[in-house]
């Protein structure tokens, strides 16, 4: 959330803050039925923000919003096994962003890390039941903090 704030701030008011700025911001959603009707100050404070840390800001903030999904998945170890995946699996607006594989020997199947941002939330659940039909061998990685700070 406080990501999502720094990154809200930044496109909507051109106001650069560092996490610790943007708390008060992101805590406004918490509060919400509590100060309903009061008036409210948020202080914010502090730009001591690295420009080079804009990229894993926007990542978190899409993850926060449910709009980027990493999964293991294991893909068949045959020519067009990646193609059957985009065209079977992936709807219109899905989009691969991240994607790390090697080629194993001797095995039917070798595992991916991938990346997928879809354009809205509630397009995961299409790409969930895509896969399921598809009979893809896959594990989420979003709900399982250590595998996720592991591998991504």
């Amino acid at each position: 959330k406080v990501c999502n704030s720094i990154l809200n701030l930044y496109n909507e008011e051109g106001i650069v803050v560092e996490p610790a700025g943007a708390l008060t911001i992101a805590a406004l959603d918490y509060y919400a039925d509590k100060i309903k009707g009061k008036n409210v100050v948020c202080i914010l404070s502090g730009s001591n923000n690295d420009i080079t840390r804009t990229q894993e800001i926007r990542e978190r903030s899409l993850f926060y919003e449910g709009l980027k999904h990493y999964f293991v998945i294991k893909f068949p170890q045959r020519a067009g096994a990646l193609r059957d995946f985009l065209n079977d699996v992936l709807g219109p607006t899905d989009d691969i962003t991240h994607f790390e594989y090697t080629k194993k020997h001797n095995r039917e199947t070798g595992p991916a890390l991938v990346g997928i941002r879809v354009q809205k939330k509630e397009d995961y659940e299409g790409l969930i039941s895509r896969m399921e039909a598809h009979n893809i061998n896959y594990q989420t990685l979003n709900d399982q903090k250590m595998l996720f700070d592991l591998l991504v």
